[in-house]
């Protein structure tokens, strides 16, 4: 569908935001190496990979699948963040930067979606109805399946 990934903001954003990552878990202690730190380091590395192997796609409904898998990826990566916080592996201002730039990715990365979805395959797309990917609906899980909890 897009020849030259590179030049999305969203996956430069992306790309970006994986040197951070593996900038920051070099602090992580070494006991994590095959745990949260592969981890994060794995999840982060799905964003800009998704980005590029979706935007091969002949299809603008497959390249949106693939923008999907990276937006579930931020979600892992979100928590991966929260636990290395709370097992003060990052101080607070250090959470605070990478999460900030994780949230402006997941932003841009939904706009784009969006955007995908409203000018490119219209109403021909059968819609996803858990809304899980979308993220301003965060407030459906809680809302429908605070029974669950």
């Amino acid at each position: 569908m897009i020849a030259q990934y590179q030049k999305l903001k969203v996956w430069q954003s992306a790309y970006n935001f994986v040197l951070k990552v593996y900038t920051i878990v070099e602090t992580f202690p070494s006991y994590e190496d095959n745990n949260i730190t592969s981890q994060l380091r794995r999840a982060a590395t799905c964003l800009p990979l998704n980005i590029a192997e979706g935007s091969g796609a002949r299809s603008p409904k497959i390249f949106l699948n693939y923008l999907i898998f990276a937006y579930r990826s931020s979600r892992e990566i979100e928590t991966l963040l929260l636990l290395a916080r709370d097992l003060k592996y990052l101080d607070e201002a250090r959470y605070n930067e990478v999460n900030n730039d994780l949230q402006d990715f997941t932003k841009m990365l939904v706009g784009y979606m969006d955007y995908l979805e409203r000018d490119y395959i219209g109403s021909s797309r059968k819609k996803d109805l858990t809304h899980f990917y979308r993220q301003k609906k965060e407030g459906f899980v809680s809302k429908n399946f605070e029974h669950l909890a």
